[in-house]
C-alpha cells in the first residue's frame, strides 16, 4: 500500500517542485524584462510626434502629455515634442510608420481619419493603420464647422445656398475630404482653399476674411479662442458626429445635411472616425515589452491627478480610452464594402 501511496506522493511533490520552478521563472522573466525595459529608457529621449504645425489642437496635447507620461515609464526618459505637419496628418503616420526607430524611442499621436485614409487607397498612405501599437486614446475631439460672423453661410441649410470658402491643412485633412464629399454627394458648395499649414494658420486665415469658415475641435476653440464665442465673432454651424456634444445645445450634427438613405451611410463612413480621436501609438515590430511598458504608463497618466489639474488648466477636455477601443475602432473602419469604398473614393482626393 505504501509503494503506490508514496509514488503517488512522490509524483504529486515532483509535480509541485516543478510548478513553482516555472513559477519562478517566470517572474525572474518578468523581473528580467521590466528591468530591460528601465534600462532601455533610462537617460533615454523619446520623440513624441505631434501631426500638426505648433499652437493648434493636436500640438496643445500633445505637450500635453509630453510634460507627463515620462514619470510612468521604467527608466523615466525625457519626452521630447516634435512637431511633423504635413497632408493632414499623413506625414507622420508614415514616418511612424516606415521610417522612425522601431526599439520604443518613437511614440505619435494619430489624427481621427488615419484608417479612413488607408481604407480608402490614398495613394500616399504608406501605413496600415491596424499594424500600429496602439497605446491609449487621448481625446476624441468634437469636429465643429465654424463660420466667421460677417459669412452668409449661417445654418446647415446655407451650405445648399451660399458658396462657402473653407481653409485646408492638406488634400487628405478632414475640411479637404469632407467637404469634397459633400458637395458632390449632398449639393453643399463649399470652396477648398488649401495650403494652410496648420491650426494657426487657418485661425489666421478666417479671423483675415481669406476664408469664410473652418474646422476646428471645440474643445481647442474653447481654450483657444474664448473671444470668438464671447463677442459672437463665429457661427457655429454644425458639429461632425452623430455623437452630439452636450455642450453644444441647438448646434446640429451635420448629419441634417443628408437627405436620403444613401447620403446617410456615405456621411457615416466619412464622420466615423471621431472615435480614434487623438490617440497615441507606436511603429509595428516594437518589442513587447516596451510597447506593454508605454500602455501601464498612459493607463497611470489618464489617472494621475497632475496630468488632469494641467488639460483642466489648458481647457483641455479629455475623453480617453483604452488601446484595446482604439484598436476596435480602427478595426471598425476595415469593415466598409468594396461598394461603399468605391463610392467614397470619389471623394476623397
Amino acid at each position: 500500500m505504501s509503494g503506490p501511496r508514496g509514488g503517488m506522493s512522490m509524483k504529486t511533490h515532483l509535480m509541485k517542485t516543478l510548478a513553482a520552478g516555472a513559477a519562478l521563472l517566470s517572474l525572474a522573466a518578468t523581473a528580467a524584462q521590466a528591468q530591460g525595459v528601465e534600462d532601455f529608457y533610462k537617460g533615454r529621449n523619446v520623440s513624441v510626434i505631434i501631426p500638426n504645425a505648433p499652437g493648434g489642437s493636436f500640438d496643445l496635447y500633445g505637450r500635453l502629455v509630453a510634460r507627463h507620461i515620462g514619470r510612468f515609464i521604467p527608466g523615466a526618459p525625457n519626452m521630447v515634442p516634435q512637431n511633423m505637419p504635413g497632408a493632414g496628418g499623413m506625414v507622420s503616420a508614415n514616418w511612424l510608420y516606415d521610417a522612425a526607430p522601431k526599439d520604443g524611442s518613437a511614440i505619435g499621436i494619430s489624427v481621427p481619419n488615419i484608417a479612413l485614409a488607408h481604407v480608402l487607397e490614398v495613394s500616399a498612405i504608406r501605413y496600415d493603420a491596424r499594424k500600429f501599437n496602439w497605446i491609449g486614446r487621448i481625446v476624441s475631439p468634437t469636429a465643429t464647422l465654424y463660420t466667421w460672423h460677417t459669412a452668409p453661410t449661417k445654418t446647415v441649410a446655407d451650405l445648399r445656398v451660399h458658396e462657402t470658402l473653407i481653409a485646408s491643412t492638406g488634400s487628405v485633412s478632414q475640411a479637404h475630404i469632407t467637404s469634397h464629399m459633400m458637395n458632390g454627394v449632398a449639393g453643399a458648395k463649399f470652396k477648398i482653399i488649401a495650403g494652410y499649414k496648420g491650426t494657426t494658420d487657418a485661425i489666421i486665415a478666417l479671423e483675415q476674411g481669406e476664408v469664410q469658415a473652418a474646422i476646428f475641435p471645440w474643445t481647442f476653440i474653447k481654450a483657444a479662442r474664448p473671444d470668438w464665442l464671447r463677442e459672437k465673432k463665429v457661427n457655429i454651424v454644425a458639429q461632425y458626429t452623430r455623437r452630439l456634444n452636450a455642450d453644444l445645445p441647438g448646434v446640429p450634427s451635420i448629419f441634417d445635411l443628408a437627405q436620403t438613405d444613401e447620403q446617410r451611410e456615405i456621411f457615416k463612413l466619412f464622420f466615423g472616425p471621431d472615435e480614434i480621436g487623438q490617440s497615441l501609438m507606436m511603429p509595428p515590430g516594437v518589442d513587447v515589452a516596451r510597447v506593454n511598458a508605454l500602455r501601464a504608463a498612459f493607463t497611470a497618466l489618464i489617472a494621475d491627478k497632475e496630468f488632469i489639474a494641467d488639460a483642466d488648466k489648458q481647457k483641455l477636455e479629455l475623453s480617453t480610452a483604452t488601446w484595446q477601443e482604439v484598436q476596435a475602432s480602427v478595426e471598425e473602419a476595415y469593415k466598409a464594402t468594396r461598394a461603399q469604398i468605391e463610392v467614397a473614393k470619389k471623394y476623397y482626393q
